[in-house]
C-alpha cells in the first residue's frame, strides 16, 4: 500500500506532466460559476490579506489554516485570533495534506503553488490587493459570496462605511495640509493607492499624489526636503529593530528639517491590507493632528 507522501508525489508528478486542470481552466478562478454550490467547509488561506478577510467573514470551523504571517503580531491586526488555527507557508505539500475544498490566495504571492493547485483541480480563488475603499468593499462582498456568508460581509461593509462617514472631515480643498510618507530604503507612495485614499479621507493632501507619483517608488531625501510637506509619516516597525534599510528614517537632515512636531509615526498593520479595520488608520491620522486635517 502506498504511503500518503508517495501518493502526494505521484499527484504532483502527474500535474507537472500536463495532466489535470490547466491554470486558465481551474474550477476556482475568480468570479465564475466556481463560486456557487454548498458552503466550503475546509478553507485554506495563503495570503496575509485574505487571511484577515477570511477571519472576519468566515463561520466558526470553516477555516482550516492560514498563512504563517496571520499570527505575526508585527504585520497582522488579527494575530491573536489567527494563532488558534494551523499555519502554512504557501507550500503545495502543506495545502494538499489539508484536503481543502477552497484555497484563497493573493494574485501576486505563492504563484508556483497556486498554479500547481489549479492544475491538480483544487478550487482556488485569487484576490488582488485593495488599492481603494471601493476595493475593500468589493473584496468583502466576494469573500462573503465565496464562504456563503453574505450577511456577515454586508454588516462589516456597513460598519466600515459608517465609520468612514463619521471620520471624513470637511470638503477637500487646496488649503489642506500636505502629508507625505517616507519608509525604509527611501520608499514613498504615489496616487491611486490605498495610502493616498486613507490620507485624503483623514483630511490631508497626499504628497505622492501632488507630485504625480504612482504606486510604491523611491523618493530621494533631497526631493522630500524640496517638496517640504507639512507632515512626514513613517512606520514604527522600521525603527523597532536596527537595520540599514531603516537608517534613512533617522538621517540628521530628515530630523532637522522635519522636527517632532512635523513627524507622524503610524502602525502599518492597518495599512498593509485593505480590510474593514483600515478605518482605524484614518482615525489614527485624524487624532494625530487635531484640527490639522480639517
Amino acid at each position: 500500500m502506498s504511503s500518503p507522501a508517495a501518493s502526494l508525489l505521484a499527484a504532483v508528478l502527474l500535474a507537472l506532466s500536463g495532466a489535470g486542470v490547466w491554470a486558465g481552466e481551474s474550477a476556482g478562478v475568480a468570479g465564475g460559476s466556481g463560486e456557487v454550490g454548498p458552503p466550503p467547509e475546509r478553507v485554506v488561506s495563503m495570503n496575509l490579506c485574505t487571511d484577515q478577510l477570511a477571519l472576519l467573514v468566515a463561520a466558526p470551523g470553516q477555516l482550516r489554516a492560514l498563512s504563517h504571517l496571520a499570527s505575526d503580531e508585527t504585520v497582522s491586526v488579527l494575530s491573536a485570533r489567527a494563532r488558534a488555527l494551523p499555519r502554512n507557508h504557501g507550500l503545495a505539500e502543506e495545502i494538499l495534506r489539508l484536503d481543502p475544498d477552497l484555497v484563497i490566495a493573493g494574485t501576486y504571492t505563492t504563484r508556483a503553488t497556486v498554479n500547481l493547485l489549479k492544475r491538480l483541480g483544487v478550487r482556488v480563488a485569487e484576490f488582488a490587493p485593495a488599492r481603494s475603499f471601493a476595493d475593500i468593499r468589493e473584496n468583502l462582498t466576494r469573500m462573503g459570496a465565496l464562504l456563503q456568508r453574505e450577511e456577515r460581509a454586508r454588516a462589516l461593509a456597513a460598519t466600515f462605511d459608517r465609520e468612514l462617514a463619521r471620520l471624513r472631515t470637511g470638503t477637500r480643498d487646496t488649503r489642506r495640509p500636505v502629508l507625505g510618507s517616507y519608509a525604509a530604503n527611501s520608499y514613498t507612495t504615489g496616487g491611486g493607492t490605498l495610502e493616498a485614499e486613507i490620507v485624503t479621507a483623514a483630511g490631508f493632501r497626499h504628497l505622492g499624489t501632488e507630485l504625480g507619483l504612482s504606486g510604491a517608488t523611491r523618493l530621494p531625501l533631497e526631493s522630500l526636503i524640496v517638496a517640504n510637506p507639512d507632515y512626514v509619516m513613517s512606520w514604527r516597525r522600521w525603527t523597532a529593530t536596527p537595520a540599514r534599510s531603516g537608517e534613512i528614517l533617522t538621517h540628521p537632515a530628515l530630523q532637522k528639517w522635519f522636527g517632532p512636531e512635523r513627524r507622524l509615526w503610524s502602525d502599518d498593520r492597518y495599512w498593509i491590507c485593505g480590510a474593514p479595520f483600515t478605518v482605524e488608520a484614518v482615525a489614527a491620522l485624524v487624532a494625530a493632528v487635531p484640527g490639522g486635517g480639517s
